[in-house]
């Protein structure tokens, strides 16, 4: 029986084999769950949006980020040629958004229904986390049609600039047990009513106000404080620089990091941020967004 096991990282690569655990490997490295996400269907558009993306994220040669990211692309129409395709995807964010991306792109391949798994994970722990013998325990469950059809649906809801729809589906009933949970984590580092923050901002200004003056130190707060969405170092980065630009600046500029007056009125809630451009998903963050988190409605309003 040929097995392949997918997964969003190439950290499971070595793991599986030291466990016991036979099988191809597939690493599907495109972190959709940060940067531009609008997708209108046109496959060579989206690997040029996403390898700028990612190789401006990531300090990397946009077209060798591109290269990369199309021949993984190519490999998921290739899964049929595997008797059982393992998907090891976890509770948190990034986990998430990879997923529902990847069964967008697979919902309409017929020749792959019974051959997808899903492996259990436990809500709290990474694959990795686990001792061998625990991941060699593991029993993955098939993949049912109404998985997949609600992977597509929330990856066309995740990506359209109206995030109304992923508001609505995260107060559904899923039968992906982690997806709700995820994809309002997701919709709340939209600005927030009460002070324009996105809530990583937020996070990022409470843990230097805490104390944290280095990107380590601010990466190590914020995981663990949210079990939810766990950061990289490259997206703290990315965050702290979003907030040390612009006149009216969250951070100050020089290390090591400080709050500005600004920072400091922000978190005294006597102060509002005005973000700079960037894509949350397929929704446009501007300066004067047009969709904000609203705390008090737990939801997605229209400003304006």
């Amino acid at each position: 029986m040929s097995t392949l096991h997918l997964r969003c990282g190439d950290d499971l690569r070595d793991i599986l084999p030291r466990a016991g655990i036979a099988g191809d490997y597939l690493c599907f490295s495109d972190p959709v769950c940060v940067g531009p996400a609008r997708d209108e269907g046109d496959l060579i558009a989206w690997l040029g949006l996403r390898a700028r993306f990612v190789a401006l994220h990531a300090g990397q040669d946009v077209g060798q980020v591109r290269l990369r990211l199309g021949r993984e692309y190519t490999a998921l129409n290739g899964l049929h040629r595997h008797d059982a395709v393992h998907l090891w995807f976890e509770h948190d964010l990034w986990d998430q958004a990879a997923l529902i991306r990847i069964l967008s792109l697979l919902a309409e391949k017929r020749q792959l229904r019974g051959r997808l798994w899903l492996m259990p994970a436990d809500g709290l722990r990474s694959f990795p986390e686990l001792p061998d013998a625990a991941l060699a325990a593991l029993q993955p469950a098939p993949l049912t049609d109404l998985q997949i059809e609600q992977g597509a649906e929330a990856w066309d809801a995740f990506s359209a600039p109206d995030p109304r729809a992923l508001d609505a589906l995260t107060r559904r009933k899923l039968t992906l047990p982690f997806l709700a949970a995820a994809m309002r984590r997701h919709l709340r580092d939209l600005p927030w009513t009460v002070d324009g923050l996105g809530e990583t901002e937020r996070a990022v200004l409470r843990a230097v106000a805490a104390g944290a003056a280095t990107e380590g130190q601010v990466q190590a707060a914020l995981r663990a404080a949210d079990a939810v969405f766990h950061v990289t170092d490259l997206i703290v980065r990315e965050v702290i620089q979003r907030l040390r630009s612009g006149p009216k600046r969250p951070l100050l500029a020089k290390d090591p990091l400080r709050l500005s007056p600004q920072g400091e009125a922000l978190l005294a809630g006597a102060a509002r941020h005005r973000p700079a451009p960037r894509a949350q998903g397929g929704v446009p963050v501007l300066p004067d967004p047009p969709w904000l988190w609203d705390p008090r409605l737990a939801g997605v309003v229209h400003d304006g």
